[in-house]
């Protein structure tokens, strides 16, 4: 059966009255922004809070001293976390509890002490090899899990790459097969791919070009020498990547207004990232257009999960948004701001098992999220859904409705369940709910073959009896005619 508006409202009053009897941990601090999501109508509607502020987590905390000027961070499977503190020349290792491990300040090459050179990026294999985007050194270095020094990648060499190459790398991925995904400065061609030597293999996901309008006229109208003065229309350059547990790279885009600014590249480079939410994946769908946050999200970092869902992190309003493998935003959080939980000028995210660190540049600090009752529900239904336990996924889904009754995805989610469990009169009001018209066509089109093969027989009984009915009245009527005629004669 399906939910009634009447029942849907009444589900957002027992969701409210939850949040109020239930109160966030003693662990973790009231929010300093206010939740939100976007409808099918793609207008901002308030959501309770998936995440809360937890933790601080600084140089001077540690011990360490202060980190000046952080650029990156790397958590990986066993819980270590990575911190490139650039403007110090070091990379912070700590454990699963926050504990600092190790620091490496430099490496030993050829029987000399070297040091970093304002790196911006790195990443940790599974063997535990270290890679950084030595940027200003204009190279990447391969260290082992002990901090010893492997190998120095320098600028790649091809007949492709234009004259006056300058390399200064970013940021670097590496896959299981040994391929290395590096984001230069300055490089529009799309990501630099190279081999398990090191050695250029080509461009991945080459962007497309962004053209604003009135530029465009401009150019139409403009002379010769005018148009030599203006800037020429060029693809927008990469600034982040992650790898996903099958091989896919996820990449942000380097500027505001750009038409994919997630891309999910397979290995031949195409863009394969699923749009198929309410509104594309790209941050926030309303902005202003004049003040300091005017503009749309740019977004700048992006970490995804085991099971295809992906965060992204938004500098312009300091901003955490996250969406499942279908391109769906479950839930919104973050702020620029002065207060614990908000920041200055977030550089990058990662995952620390279901919470969430964000790393602040200019404050020099990680801020550690913490999922409250609804985002750990939200994050349950995803896992159980992408695992294939479906009726377990719905279950859930509705504990989610619990808490907010507008949550249109907790109405998919369950409608989608009981499509798959051949429940297709049930799923049509939830799909209906949740606005899904693709998965409602497909209800609505299962629920009318179920219809005709359950009344088949007295729907053929019915086309028969309608046969026969209508025999009788031409023989009748054929039959009345001829007796017409006959009184004629």
């Amino acid at each position: 059966m399906g939910v009634s508006q009447r029942m849907k409202r009444m589900l957002l009053a027992l969701g409210t009255l939850l949040l109020l009897l239930s109160p966030p941990g003693p662990s973790l601090a009231a929010a300093p922004y206010e939740g939100y999501i976007y409808s099918y109508w793609t207008e901002a509607t308030p959501s309770p809070e998936a995440y809360l502020p937890a933790r601080l987590i600084s140089g001077r905390t540690l011990g360490i001293g202060d980190w000046n000027n952080p650029q990156d961070l790397y958590v990986t499977r066993d819980g270590h976390i990575y911190v490139l503190d650039s403007g110090n020349s070091r990379i912070v290792v700590l454990d699963s509890g926050w504990n600092v491990v190790r620091q490496i300040t430099g490496f030993t090459k050829g029987g000399a002490e070297e040091r970093f050179n304002l790196p911006e990026g790195l990443f940790v294999t599974e063997q535990g090899h270290l890679y950084v985007a030595d940027t200003e050194n204009r190279r990447l270095v391969e260290l082992d899990e002990h901090g010893r020094f492997v190998r120095e990648i320098g600028a790649p060499e091809s007949e492709v790459l234009k004259d006056g190459f300058q390399y200064f790398p970013r940021k670097v991925a590496v896959d299981r097969a040994g391929r290395i995904f590096v984001v230069a400065r300055g490089v529009y061609e799309g990501i630099i791919e190279l081999d398990p030597d090191g050695e250029f293999m080509g461009f991945m996901g080459t962007n497309r070009v962004t053209v604003d309008p009135w530029e465009y006229m401009w150019k139409r109208l403009a002379t010769r020498a005018q148009r030599e003065q203006l800037v020429r229309f060029i693809p927008t350059e990469f600034n982040n990547l992650d790898l996903d547990p099958d091989g896919f790279l996820y990449a942000t885009n380097q500027e505001k207004n750009t038409p994919r600014p997630i891309q999910k590249l397979n290995p031949s480079g195409n863009d394969v990232l699923r749009r198929e939410g309410y509104g594309p994946p790209r941050g926030d769908l309303q902005f202003a257009y004049r003040g300091e946050f005017s503009g749309s999200s740019l977004l700048i970092d992006v970490d995804v999960n085991d099971y295809g869902v992906y965060s992204v992190l938004d500098s312009n309003r300091g901003r955490i948004f996250t969406y499942n493998e279908d391109g769906s935003l479950l839930y919104v959080f973050g702020k620029i701001g002065k207060q614990f939980g908000t920041f200055k000028s977030p550089v990058a995210l990662d995952r620390v098992g279901e919470n969430i660190a964000v790393l602040d540049r200019d404050m020099g600090q990680i801020t550690l999220f913490q999922p409250t009752r609804f985002g750990e529900l939200v994050n349950e239904a995803n896992r159980l859904y992408s695992i294939g336990q479906h009726d377990a996924s719905a279950e859930v889904w509705k504990e989610v409705l619990k808490y907010d009754a507008n949550y249109e995805m907790a109405y998919v989610g369950v409608g989608k369940a009981l499509l798959r469990e051949g429940k297709n009169k049930e799923a049509l009001g939830y799909l209906k709910l949740g606005y899904d018209r693709k998965y409602y066509s497909k209800a609505f089109e299962r629920y009318r073959k179920e219809v005709l093969r359950e009344h088949f027989g007295a729907i053929m009984t019915g086309l028969v009896a309608l046969a026969v009915g209508w025999a009788v009245l031409l023989a009748v009527w054929k039959y009345r005619k001829r007796r017409l005629k006959a009184n004629a004669a």
